[in-house]
């Protein structure tokens, strides 16, 4: 049995995301928040249940801190540069993440991608591998390629939840297509694999946060977030604003006043 529990708060979870660089390129960030350090300031003062780094930041940043957060290294990524079939090949092994003292890892799996055997691979060899150490697997589910019409269509996401857990996933970290209903569906559809939803692109306060409290009366335990918190102007006061909606189940209106 994976432990699972260290990542999580009274069966609820919220993570910092920060793989963006390496996904995206510095066009998300400034000069502020483009520091590591600044995003593991938040990590620490905001009480996350994880953070999410690529290895190279993990073992160039949390090294010299004293690790108040979980860590969760992310085992593959990509650019945006090359307009290719999405595949995401692995850059950092599971045993390197444990070396950096990863609490979990994460790979992306674009299911739908013509190269989704390559990647069905090697994400075996990840959860049989990060099990033997005996930690939890977060499979960002995406699907993703030219034989997906719709990325956000409940059909899809469901069979991209329930890949994820036929392949072993601990977490399934999704994508929310702004259907309550439909988004139950896909929660149900990922068994006993915890699922977690994307926080996407920078939202208006008010719409963020009407997102999340929708996704926590889906089923969904939680959310990993990144640009709606490190974008945002009072990151730390954001975050606390956030965990009253997903830990407290509190309602919008009510956590807009802690944010003034």
């Amino acid at each position: 049995m994976i432990k699972i529990e260290h990542l999580m708060t009274n069966g609820k979870t919220l993570i910092l995301a920060c793989d963006q660089g390496l996904e995206h390129g510095p066009a998300d960030f400034n000069l502020q928040n483009i520091d590591p350090e600044y995003i593991i300031d938040i990590a620490n003062k905001g009480g996350y249940n994880g953070l999410i780094f690529q290895h190279g930041l993990a073992e160039k940043y949390i090294t010299n801190y004293n690790k108040k957060t979980p860590l969760i290294i992310k085992l593959n990524g990509k650019t945006n540069i090359p307009k290719i079939e999405p595949f995401s090949p692995l850059n950092c092994s599971v045993k390197r993440a444990i070396k950096l003292k990863a609490d979990a890892v994460g790979y992306t799996v674009y299911v739908g991608s013509s190269c989704e055997p390559e990647i069905f691979r090697e994400f075996a060899k990840v959860v049989e591998e990060a099990h033997d150490y005996g930690i939890p697997v977060i499979a960002w589910m995406y699907p993703r390629g030219s034989a997906v019409q719709n990325e956000l269509s409940t059909d899809i996401l469901a069979y991209a939840a329930r890949v994820g857990l036929e392949l072993g996933a601990d977490f399934i970290k999704i994508k929310y297509n702004n259907d309550i209903p439909g988004f139950k569906w896909v929660v149900k559809a990922a068994g006993n694999a915890k699922v977690i939803v994307a926080g996407g692109h920078k939202l208006a306060d008010e719409e963020f946060l009407k997102n999340a409290k929708e996704i926590m009366q889906t089923g969904a335990v939680g959310m990993a977030v990144g640009r709606n918190i490190w974008q945002h102007k009072t990151p730390v006061k954001m975050t606390k604003t956030l965990k009253e909606v997903i830990f407290e189940n509190k309602g919008v209106k009510e956590v807009l006043k802690l944010l003034g």
